[in-house]
Formats: structure tokens, sequence, C-alpha cells
């Protein structure tokens, strides 16, 4: 073989293998691009269910927010009737008291008209009695 032959058979072959390296190394970057765009996406598609929770997170919390008001302004409402209805009771404790005062007092006055009247009822029936009745 000779030199020049040689020289030709030498750069086919380098030429062959460049070609070659360069197949490879766009191979190696497509595969370097798709692993780099599954690994994105993979990387987004957690962060947007992060992101959809946590809208979904707040939304709820504002819910609660809002349920929470209204029940302590249906607390205190149940509060403001409960003081209510213990100071009616207290109304009606008065009254009670009251009325008990009021009928001891009656009691009273009844034991005095009755013990009145059978004074005046004795003193009667002994006036005529005894000879000293006032004609009118």
């Amino acid at each position: 073989m000779s030199l020049s032959q040689l020289l030709k058979t030498h750069q086919q072959k380098q030429t062959e293998s460049k070609r070659c390296n360069d197949q490879l190394r766009k191979e190696a970057l497509q595969t370097a691009h798709a692993l780099n765009d599954t690994i994105s996406d993979h990387a987004n598609q957690g962060i947007s269910t992060m992101f959809a929770k946590q809208k979904e997170l707040e939304q709820e919390s504002r819910e609660l927010a809002l349920q929470t008001s209204k029940y302590t302004k249906q607390t205190k409402q149940w509060l403001q009737l409960v003081d209510d209805f213990n100071d009616a009771l207290k109304e009606l404790g008065d009254v009670k008291n009251w009325a008990e005062v009021m009928e001891q007092d009656m009691k009273a006055v009844m034991t005095t008209l009755e013990f009145v009247y059978q004074g005046t009822n004795d003193t009667a029936k002994t006036a005529p009695g005894d000879g000293s009745t006032s004609s009118s």
C-alpha cells in the first residue's frame, strides 16, 4: 500500500469517526434536552399541584374565617338572650320576694283585724249583761 492510500484511508476513517462522533453528540444533546424537559415537567407538575393546593387552602381558610365570624356573632346573641333571661328570672325572684312580704303583711293585718274584731265582739257580748247599755 502506498502512502497516499494510507493517508486517504486514514482521512476517510477520521471523517467517518468525526461524523459518527457528531451523530453521537447530537443524540446525546437530544437525550439531555429530553431528560431536562422531563425533569422540568415533573418539577413543574409538583409546583403547580402545590399552588393549586395552596389556593384551595386559602379559600377554605377564608370560608372558615367567615363561618367563625358568623358563629361568634350568633354566640354573642345567645349570650345576650341568656343574660336577658337571667335578668327576667331575677325580676321574678324579686316579684316572688315582694309577694311573700305582702303575704306576711296581709297576714299581720288580718291577725290584727281578727284580734280587734274578737275584742269588739267580746266587749259587745259582755256589755249588755252588766247592765250598762247605752241608748242612742
